[in-house]
């Protein structure tokens, strides 16, 4: 009998302490709205470019491979590209909407996975791409000057684009 309390006890107390936190957590209820991201469900719809004027910054550490940085370059300026073998990881601003929505758009045209968004702090992303710590990085021209990226510009191992939104060509 004693060893049944103990289980039991035992059990109602770990419920309460891992049980309740991930119940609340919005993870819980993407699992159960079936908001996961995976190539079954996923949507394939292309988003459409924000206007205005946007900075694309590719580390030339992650992307030794000329041919696939060249793809890129072509991708990011908005041309139509053949399939690229790399996965990338692309930095934007939290603050950042037009950056944010821009970076969206990017995602849409690639295939499923192929490109991680990650929603940063301004100041410790420019701070991690002082030091190279990034693989692409897209954000506004206005969130680009207001933050002083410029400093991150001048870096050696880095390519800038200047974008224009809505599908215009390269500026």
């Amino acid at each position: 009998m004693t060893a049944a309390k103990h289980i039991l006890v035992t059990g109602a107390s770990l419920l309460l302490i891992l049980g309740v936190p991930f119940f609340s957590s919005s993870y819980f209820s993407s699992l159960v709205k079936g908001e996961g991201a995976d190539a079954v469900s996923s949507a394939s719809v292309i988003i459409d470019q924000p206007s205005g004027n946007y900075v694309v910054v590719i580390n030339l550490e992650k992307h030794r491979d000329s041919e696939n940085l060249e793809l890129w370059e072509k991708f990011f300026s908005g041309e139509d590209v053949s399939f690229i073998f790399e996965d990338i990881v692309c930095s934007v601003m939290d603050s950042d909407s037009g950056g944010i929505q821009m970076a969206e758009s990017y995602m849409s045209r690639l295939p499923e996975n192929q490109m991680k968004l990650k929603k940063e702090d301004p100041t410790l992303m420019l701070s991690k791409a002082d030091n190279g710590k990034f693989d692409i990085i897209v954000m506004s021209e206005e969130m680009a000057q207001h933050f002083k990226a410029d400093t991150v510009y001048s870096r050696e191992n880095v390519t800038v684009l200047q974008v224009k939104g809505d599908n215009d060509e390269k500026v």
